[in-house]
């Protein structure tokens, strides 16, 4: 007991003075929350004697007054292209020192991040609008923290120099030597969903912090708080302040975010959305990555298990109340699997039919789906689960429905529908199913059910971005993977190794050897016997002929040497008198 007091009395003396630096330096228009017992810049690790008290329950915390609180309010009085601008010179003028610190050093905030969250990860919870708490641990706050050990884990590996082996090499350049090394991008801007308003957003900021960027932020509308928070939570593990700016939620903010002068865009969100960005980069040399909308393919073979396949897509459809981008929206099976599926899918639904109705649906996605769904009625598909009136003018999807007998040309089986549609399309064979599924212009994800060995050899015939094999969504969670779409479901890739490269621009460095130089020298007439027989030596079909080519190769050297020499040798003797 006593230890504990010392240790809340060493914890309330470092918040009290932490308190007067930054009040002194006028530091409080930055967000962060206090450490109880922790200096700023101390691993937790290392002081094994002492507690860190809980962000919710310290009761001098400071109350936000960050980027989030103020992303509006900063920008009265001024224009919201000039406040963004100012946003992206303070994120570049906070880059220039952070970029050039030590891995290690950019490593250990993360370490005190995912620490800082892991004492009470319901009080960065409760900042997401999601009324699903338990949800909101699984999706939001594990994942962020699987991302955070991660990158304390791999970012060394992927970000450190790396020297090329010289096998390679071509034998003109020997000597050469090359090294790879990765250096920030500088200000990237980071454009938001509404769908999992921490988790994405987030993964993005800490890699492009691993990798020593200055970042803009542009949440969701409504979404601002929990990435408020995520903010003060790294500026308190001892990200400098700056170095992650938030920006209004307002669609304008990113558009003038990019007039103003970005690196690189990452964008998570709606195709839609997509097009709308592409069109502000315009003609312009900005990179962009762009994870978009899917419509997402779940192959079942006939050796699968039903029940399996059918607890998976009761999951996929009701997460989140089908507001994910990868959810199952088209499954791809043989008419007896078909109904073996749908009768256990159809019973477990109207199971779990109040839970599910409870969640608001988005209306705009809620009448794009219901529209989706009529005119795939019309069109000959059958309600298989749900209730759906399809004589109204202008139908609202209110609950799940799950649709048999749809085709690839409806309209249901090739859009980005944001609600709960689950469409069966009936196919005689493997081949069929990939072929109906290249009908559509989405391929983000997708799903196959069955024996490993054959569930992996349709996997590698499947355009998506990523594939699971019988599972779906929660695989994708683990931070190894990388994770983007193909055609309308974006470019570019986010998360995994290949998400943390992505911020970073590659640089290669060439050292040359000091005296061998032949390009230097005097043009001769032997050149191209020289060249010839360079490549024949270096690219002949066999052994045999690449070894004749080297008394030939000979022979044009000892020419080429002679022929210099005969015209270095006037200039060398100098006029006569």
């Amino acid at each position: 007991m006593r230890q504990r007091s010392l240790a809340t009395a060493i914890g309330a003396a470092f918040e009290r003075l932490s308190e007067a630096v930054c009040a002194w330096r006028g530091r409080f228009d930055s967000p962060r929350l206090a450490f109880a017992g922790l200096p700023f810049a101390s691993d937790v690790s290392s002081r094994p004697g002492v507690a860190m008290a809980s962000v919710a329950t310290s009761p001098r915390a400071p109350a936000f007054r960050g980027p989030a609180a103020s992303a509006d309010g900063l920008l009265r009085g001024t224009s919201l292209e000039d406040g963004v601008a100012e946003r992206i010179r303070a994120a570049r003028a906070a880059q220039a020192g952070w970029g050039s610190r030590p891995l290690r050093d950019r490593l250990g905030v993360l370490r005190r991040l995912r620490l800082a969250v892991v004492a009470n990860p319901r009080h960065l919870a409760d900042a997401v609008p999601r009324d699903n708490l338990a949800e909101t641990l699984a999706a939001e706050i594990l994942p962020l923290l699987d991302a955070c050990r991660f990158l304390e884990h791999e970012a060394r590996a992927v970000l450190k120099p790396r020297t090329l082996s010289t096998g390679s090499r071509p034998m003109w350049l020997w000597g050469n030597g090359v090294t790879l090394r990765r250096d920030p991008l500088g200000a990237v801007l980071i454009v938001g969903p509404s769908n999992y308003p921490l988790m994405l957003p987030g993964v993005q900021i800490l890699q492009a912090v691993t990798a020593g960027n200055g970042v803009l932020v542009k949440p969701a509308p409504g979404c601002s708080r929990p990435i408020e928070m995520l903010i003060g939570l790294m500026e308190s593990a001892g990200l400098p302040p700056g170095v992650v700016q938030l920006l209004p939620e307002s669609p304008e903010a990113a558009a003038a975010a990019i007039r103003a002068g970005v690196d690189k865009v990452f964008l998570t969100g709606s195709a839609p959305a997509g097009r709308a960005v592409s069109r502000d980069l315009g003609e312009g040399t900005v990179p962009s990555v762009m994870e978009l909308s899917g419509c997402d393919a779940v192959f079942v073979l006939d050796d699968a298990d039903p029940e399996l396949v059918s607890d998976s897509l009761l999951f996929g459809l009701t997460l989140n109340g089908s507001r994910t981008c990868m959810a199952p929206r088209r499954v791809f099976a043989s008419p007896a699997m078909v109904e073996r599926v749908l009768g256990r899918l159809r019973d477990k639904l109207r199971l779990r039919s109040t839970d599910v109705s409870r969640r608001p649906l988005d209306e705009k996605g809620a009448r794009g789906a219901g529209e989706a769904v009529r005119d795939a009625l019309r069109s000959g598909a059958q309600l298989a689960a749900g209730t759906f009136d399809a004589d109204t003018p202008r139908p609202l999807l209110r609950e799940p429905v799950v649709l048999d007998h749809v085709t690839s040309d409806m309209t249901v089986a090739r859009s980005d529908l944001f609600a709960p549609v689950l469409s069966f399309l009936r196919v005689s064979s493997e081949d069929e199913a990939l072929r109906e599924n290249e009908r559509c212009p989405y391929a983000l994800s997708a799903t196959v059910f069955g024996s490993d060995r054959r569930c992996r050899q349709i996997a590698e015939r499947i355009p998506a971005g990523c594939v699971v094999l019988n599972d779906l969504i929660v695989p994708t969670a683990d931070p190894r993977v990388p994770f983007g779409g193909r055609g309308a479901s974006g470019h570019g890739v986010t998360r995994g190794a290949a998400g943390l490269e992505a911020m970073t621009h590659l640089k290669a460095i060439v050292a040359t050897r000091r005296w061998f130089k032949p390009h230097l020298e005097t043009p001769t007439s032997a050149d191209a016997d020289v060249l010839e027989q360079l490549i024949r030596l270096e690219h002949a079909a066999s052994p045999l002929e690449r070894l004749a080519a080297v008394p030939r190769m000979i022979r044009a050297t000892l020419a080429q040497f002679r022929i210099r020499r005969a015209l270095s040798r006037p200039s060398q003797e100098g006029p006569r008198s």
